[in-house]
């Protein structure tokens, strides 16, 4: 299964958001991150305008590549890195750097019965604005599953309302064939 690697980085307002510094290096941690063949990103007509660029990845040694470039440009801009915890801490290591803050999930509390099934979350939950409805990835698994759609067709349409751009389509590939596989 393809893991997500999301980085992220945010201008601050009332310090870095409305000067031309900041706004330039925000576009050029975009032009890095979109140079590094990510699995998906923010939209590039968001770059100018948008106080975040996100992007997301499938390999922590791409990610690993991201950060040093990051480090050697120093453009002092915030960068969150989001994956496993025991992988990004070793790769930041290897880099020079240390870990700053660590943001932990406690799980899901309330009505759990009335969510979609594990596997359809696994796709929901990974727009960071939960675009991606459970009706439609049922509907496109149903659609794979009687050949009407390919897999990456699939996911590219579920992939078109992530407007954060960190819906992992490779990931989500797996997710989807091995739903299109069950009765859902």
């Amino acid at each position: 299964m393809k893991k997500d690697y999301v980085i992220l980085a945010c201008l601050a307002k009332g310090i870095n958001r409305e000067t031309k510094k900041g706004r330039e290096g925000l576009f050029r941690i975009a032009q890095i991150l979109s140079q590094n063949n990510p699995v998906n990103i923010i939209p590039e007509v968001t770059w100018k305008i948008s106080p975040v660029v996100t992007a997301v990845y499938d390999e922590i040694e791409t990610v690993k590549k991201i950060i040093k470039t990051l480090k050697e440009e120093d453009i002092g801009i915030s960068i969150v890195v989001s994956g496993l915890i025991s992988e990004i801490k070793k790769a930041v290591e290897e880099i020079g750097l240390n870990i700053h803050t660590v943001h932990l999930s406690l799980g899901t509390f309330g009505k759990k019965e009335l969510l979609p099934s594990k596997k359809v979350l696994e796709l929901t939950t990974s727009c960071g604005h939960h675009c991606i409805s459970p009706q439609s990835i049922k509907h496109y698994a149903k659609l794979i599953k009687n050949k009407k759609i390919t897999v990456e067709k699939a996911v590219e349409k579920l992939a078109e309302p992530c407007v954060c751009g960190i819906f992992n389509n490779s990931r989500a590939i797996s997710i989807l064939t091995e739903l299109s596989e069950l009765d859902i």
